[in-house]
């Protein structure tokens, strides 16, 4: 997945089970149990914050793949340098 795509998902407030496959490159099955983890913790630290039903927080799932969003907006800029020469 190119980081173009991966910063277009963790733009929006809500990541699904499509969206951590696509992130992480994983099965549906592996998708599933990642966004368990994270609404697991997720409610241990916010019991009473609101979250819709198959989905969770982007904000937790960047933080669980530990992503560098610098570094992706970094290597979009020079994946355009690139194209205009």
């Amino acid at each position: 997945m190119k980081a173009k795509e991966i910063l277009e998902i963790i733009s929006m407030p809500w990541c699904s089970n499509q969206d951590i496959m696509k992130i992480g490159n994983v099965s549906t099955s592996t998708a599933s149990k990642i966004k368990k983890v994270i609404e697991s913790e997720f409610r241990k630290k916010e019991p009473n914050k609101f979250m819709p039903a198959h989905c969770v927080p982007t904000k937790e799932v960047i933080k669980y793949f530990d992503l560098d969003i610098e570094f992706l907006k970094s290597v979009i800029y020079l994946d355009k340098e690139e194209r205009v020469e």
